[in-house]
């Protein structure tokens, strides 16, 4: 299946491209290049992780989903709605017949309640951060949480992937943050925020898209591998 993942992967790289661009980022042999790269190698790991099933389908739409995500958020710290919704709608189109098809019905309840049970710890940091945390990072963990959910053998293992996968994204957060912030203070931006008042730079602000897809995509696999 790893191939598989390769060559669907590279498909569907280059329908990615122009969506992606069309959030305003420029394309370029490099933007080419890294997204055909991301979702090739995304799915074909995947694919030679998780073999030849049908519980790998749900798995390779978000991943395609989050290399669109984290692309867009990088050049623009923004998380478009009409990347996270559609994905949304995806996975339960495919996840709903494939469970009914392998007599496991209840998977979408065990999906929904990680996806809830994500949606709320972030719902309470967005609250927390005080307008530091972007809503579109928020609607992102809905796709996460479910595949989570998804790949998860029993409720609570999917629970606990959840707060795993949280706990990885926040450790790769404060690390890029960090390193960001770092580099800012040395003079160097290789992160301009696009929404920054010259009059009041925001020193601090990075995008964290990014990080929940990593942690997602590395909670996902290691998931699936211990089962």
């Amino acid at each position: 299946m790893v191939m598989a993942g390769v060559v669907l992967g590279t498909v569907c790289g280059r329908y990615l491209l122009p969506l992606i661009c069309s959030f305003g980022v420029g394309e370029s042999s490099s933007l080419r290049f890294n997204v055909l790269f991301a979702t090739a190698g995304s799915l074909g790991a995947a694919g030679g992780i998780m073999g030849t099933t049908w519980d790998v389908v749900p798995v390779w739409v978000l991943f395609v989903a989050l290399v669109g995500v984290t692309t867009v958020d990088l050049y623009h710290y923004i998380v478009p709605n009409a990347i996270v919704f559609p994905a949304l709608g995806a996975l339960l189109a495919v996840m709903t017949p494939i469970s009914l098809l392998q007599g496991e019905p209840g998977v979408i309840g065990q999906a929904g309640a990680a996806a809830g049970l994500y949606l709320a710890i972030m719902g309470v940091l967005y609250v927390g951060s005080r307008g530091n945390l972007g809503m579109g990072d928020v609607k992102l963990v809905m796709p996460v949480g479910l595949v989570l959910g998804w790949v998860a053998s029993g409720y609570g293992q999917s629970l606990l992937a959840v707060v795993l996968s949280f706990s990885l994204a926040s450790v790769l957060g404060l690390l890029m943050g960090l390193f960001v912030w770092g580099l800012r203070a040395w003079g160097f931006e290789v992160l301009p925020d696009p929404m920054a008042d010259p009059a009041n730079p925001r020193p601090t602000v990075f995008p964290f898209a990014p990080s929940l897809a990593i942690a997602a995509a590395a909670s996902v696999l290691a998931l699936y591998a211990t089962i």
